[in-house]
C-alpha cells in the first residue's frame, strides 16, 4: 500500500468515526486550480467530491482560501443542499500545505444545530470549537509524523499508527460525553430549571478550557504528543503533571523523542487505569542539561517485580493481555533500541507506591 493510499484510508476511517459524509484534503495547484491531494472516496477530474458525479461547485472555488478557515452552504439540482467546512493545515515553518475539508448534508447539520441551540448555545460553541481543534491537532500530528518519518527514518509506521489509534479513541470518548451532556441540559430545560442548566454549562466551559495543554512547549512534535496525552488524561480522569524545559531538543531526532515518550506514557496509562479514578496519577518530565537529555515518566499503579525489570525490555514480552487478538509487548523494546542508539541509560524504580522510568541521553557536541 502506497503512502497516498494509507493517508486516504486514514481519511476514510476518520470520516466514519466522526460521522461526516466526506473528508478530503485540497491544495491550490498550478494556475490557481483546486487539486485534491487525498480523499475518502475515489476522485478523478470528472468526479465531484460532493456528489460523486459532478464537478467541484463554483461556490467552493470562489470561497476556498488555502490559508484560512471557511464554511459554506451549497445547493445544486443533483446533490441538493450540503455544507462544506475547511481548516488550513500548517507545517512547522508556519506555511499552509493544504486544507482539510469535511462535507455533510445540510439537513443533518441543521438538525444538529437546532437541537443544540435549543439546549445550550454556549455549550455548543465551546464543544464545537474544542472538537474541531482536537481534530485539527490529530490531522496535523499525522501529517507531520508522516513527513518526518519519510525524511528521517523508515520504520516509524508503528509509532504513527499507535498515536493515530490513540487519538481516534480519545475523539470517540469525547463524542460520547458530548451526547450525554446535551441530554442532561435538555432534561434540565424541559423541567424549566434554566438556572441549573446555566450552572451546568458554566462547569462544562471550565472543563473544555482545561483540555488545553497548561505548559508552553517549543518542540512542535513534542507539543502535539503531550497535547494528545493531556486530552486523554482529562478524559480518563487521570491526574497528570507536566514539567518540560524550554529547550528545542534538536540533538535528538524528533521521531526518536516521540518513540520514547509515547511508549512510556502509554504504559503509564495502562498501569494507572487499573486503579480507581481518585488514585490515578502520571508525571512527565522532559529536561535538558548542557550534557544530557532526561526523560522521566512516573505513574501510580501495580509494582513491577524485580525479576521482570530486565525481561520487560525484550521484544514480545508483556504481562498484558492481547488486544483484539494482537500481541502486545514491543513498546519498551522500541524504547531500549532508541536509547541504545544514543548510548543512553534506562533506570527503573518500582515499588508498591509508584513506578518510575528515567532515561538519560548524552548530548554529543
Amino acid at each position: 500500500m502506497s503512502k497516498l493510499q494509507r493517508l486516504e484510508e486514514n481519511l476514510r476511517n476518520a470520516k466514519q468515526d466522526i460521522g461526516v459524509k466526506y473528508a478530503y484534503i485540497l491544495k491550490v495547484g498550478k494556475k490557481h486550480q483546486l487539486k485534491v491531494v487525498a480523499d475518502s472516496i475515489t476522485v478523478d477530474d470528472s468526479v465531484s467530491i460532493s456528489g460523486e458525479c459532478c464537478k467541484l461547485s463554483n461556490e467552493l472555488k470562489r470561497e476556498f482560501t488555502e490559508n484560512q478557515s471557511f464554511s459554506i452552504r451549497v445547493k445544486d439540482d443533483i446533490n441538493g443542499t450540503y455544507v462544506l467546512a475547511g481548516v488550513p493545515i500548517i507545517n512547522n515553518s508556519g506555511q499552509s500545505i493544504g486544507s482539510l475539508v469535511i462535507e455533510e448534508n445540510a439537513a443533518t447539520v441543521d438538525n444538529i444545530v437546532d437541537n443544540v441551540i435549543k439546549s445550550s448555545f454556549p455549550f455548543f460553541l465551546y464543544s464545537g470549537l474544542f472538537t474541531f481543534f482536537t481534530f485539527s491537532i490529530f490531522l496535523a500530528f499525522q501529517l507531520w509524523l508522516r513527513r518526518d518519518a519519510i525524511s528521517q527514518v523508515g520504520d516509524a509506521e508503528e509509532t504513527y499508527q499507535g498515536e493515530y489509534q490513540s487519538m481516534l479513541q480519545t475523539m470517540r470518548s469525547i463524542r460520547h460525553d458530548y451526547i450525554n451532556h446535551i441530554q442532561v441540559i435538555q432534561g434540565l430545560l424541559k423541567l424549566k430549571r434554566e438556572d441549573r442548566a446555566y450552572e451546568y454549562v458554566n462547569s462544562l466551559t471550565k472543563e473544555v478550557e482545561s483540555m488545553e495543554l497548561p505548559q508552553k512547549v517549543n518542540h512542535p512534535a513534542l507539543y502535539i504528543l503531550l497535547q494528545s496525552k493531556w486530552v486523554r488524561a482529562q478524559n480518563d480522569k487521570v491526574d497528570m503533571h507536566l514539567l518540560v524545559d524550554d529547550d528545542p531538543f534538536h540533538k535528538m531526532k524528533s521521531i526518536d523523542i516521540i518513540k520514547v515518550l509515547s511508549n512510556l506514557i502509554d504504559n503509564a496509562f495502562d498501569a494507572t487505569m487499573m486503579l480507581p479514578e481518585a488514585e490515578r496519577f502520571i508525571s512527565i518530565e522532559v529536561r535538558a542539561t548542557p550534557s544530557l537529555y532526561i526523560f522521566k515518566v512516573e505513574n501510580i499503579g501495580p509494582k513491577i517485580p524485580n525479576e521482570l525489570k530486565k525481561e520487560i525490555f525484550k521484544a514480545g514480552f508483556s504481562t498484558k493481555e492481547e488486544r483484539r487478538g494482537v500481541p502486545r509487548g514491543d513498546g519498551l523494546s522500541i524504547v531500549k533500541h532508541v536509547v541504545d542508539q544514543y548510548g543512553g541509560i534506562i533506570e527503573v524504580d518500582s515499588n508498591k507506591n509508584s513506578t518510575i522510568f528515567v532515561i538519560t541521553i548524552p548530548i554529543k557536541s
